[in-house]
């Protein structure tokens, strides 16, 4: 955990050295619900998130970050899933706030374990004493998502975000996001 909160601080310090003024950044915290599928598993849990971004141009941003989709851990299954993520967000400004879509590209770490499925698991290995498949994926995905940033202050806004995320081997996620935004200018 402690290396990839590293790794996206890592990403968004270098993000910000690369931009050309950071009168044109912002930094994102958001939380909300995500449903996820994987593996023959669906889970729904509390998320959170945390991003940088950068306006570089009139009417795009480019945004990095780190989100948590799913932590949870029953008796005889469990799953985890997080990732890193880079996007461009598209958006059209408003004086009540801006209206956003968001295109990207992520990461995904998914681990977990479930009850095996017959004599055989589909990802993973069979943990043969316990009865259980595990599996340890690192995945790719995709993102497209929709959203609104409402003006709260001059520099603070409300941002409301629907994204649905899909990965390699049949990986999918919807998410419903509420979160803070601040513009560093």
């Amino acid at each position: 955990m402690m290396k990839k909160i590293f790794a996206t601080w890592a990403l968004c310090v270098c993000f910000s050295f690369c931009a050309s003024a950071t009168e044109k950044m912002y930094g994102l915290v958001a939380s909300g619900y995500s449903d996820v599928k994987f593996n023959h598993q669906g889970r729904d849990n509390v998320n959170y998130s945390l991003a940088l971004g950068h306006q570089f141009k009139r009417q795009w941003y480019a945004e990095a970050g780190f989100r948590q989709l799913v932590d949870e851990q029953e008796m005889q299954s469990s799953m985890k899933a997080s990732s890193m993520y880079l996007a461009v967000l598209g958006k059209a400004g408003h004086q009540v706030g801006e209206l956003f879509y968001k295109l990207g590209v992520m990461k995904l770490d998914v681990k977990g374990y479930q009850p095996v499925e017959g004599t055989t698991c589909t990802l993973g290995n069979v943990s043969v004493m316990s009865g259980l498949c595990e599996y340890d994926e690192g995945l790719l995905g995709g993102m497209v998502a929709l959203g609104f940033d409402y003006h709260l202050t001059l520099r603070t806004m409300v941002r409301i975000e629907l994204e649905h995320i899909r990965g390699e081997n049949d990986f999918k996620a919807n998410v419903v996001n509420l979160g803070i935004r601040y513009n560093f200018n």
